[in-house]
């Protein structure tokens, strides 16, 4: 009984303190999954988990930074060809970002507008660029949904096939659907 009043407790505490308020002037963290298609002559597909953490400037304004970890499961290269032209030793990638959001409105359902420009830690270097567009549904006042589509640019180290490492730029279509704190 004692557990269930305590239970009890700590959850209508919860309900009646007050949220993170998203006018501005405050703490605010991102975290997405993503999928990005290939889209020039590298097919190179990849499952993402990114994380962003930063300052709501005012209602409209986000500014922070972030990391994430890129995983591709293969390496090929489109064409006629029947075998891979370039080779990795490792499927995962890690970028360093800097993050700045745009809302376009204030409301429960908020369109924005989302851009990072990084590095990769990982495989040498390589820059990392990302342009998206999206939709915030709020929870509540401290948390939201998020989902965009977008276009990403990433320079990344191969090893060609006469053996000598190259960084290729590979592009893509980018699918996110993320959570707001």
């Amino acid at each position: 009984m004692k557990k269930i009043i305590i239970t009890l407790a700590v959850l209508l505490t919860a309900q009646i303190m007050p949220a993170q308020n998203t006018s501005g002037n405050c703490y605010r963290g991102f975290v997405d999954g993503a999928y990005t298609i290939g889209i020039d002559e590298y097919d190179f597909n990849r499952i993402e988990i990114n994380t962003s953490h930063g300052y709501q400037i005012n209602p409209y304004i986000y500014v922070g930074g972030g990391f994430g970890f890129h995983f591709m499961s293969s390496y090929k290269t489109k064409g006629s060809t029947t075998f891979i032209l370039e080779n990795r030793d490792s499927h995962v990638d890690v970028p360093i970002f800097a993050n700045i959001r745009a809302n376009l409105s204030k409301g429960k359902i908020t369109p924005f507008i989302d851009g990072r420009a990084g590095t990769f830690i990982t495989h040498h270097g390589g820059q990392y660029l990302v342009a998206s567009i999206g939709c915030r549904f709020s929870v509540n006042e401290k948390q939201a949904i998020n989902v965009s589509v977008g276009c990403t640019s990433e320079k990344l180290e191969f090893e060609a096939f006469n053996l000598q490492p190259s960084k290729s730029t590979t592009t893509g279509i980018v699918i996110k659907a993320g959570y707001e704190f």
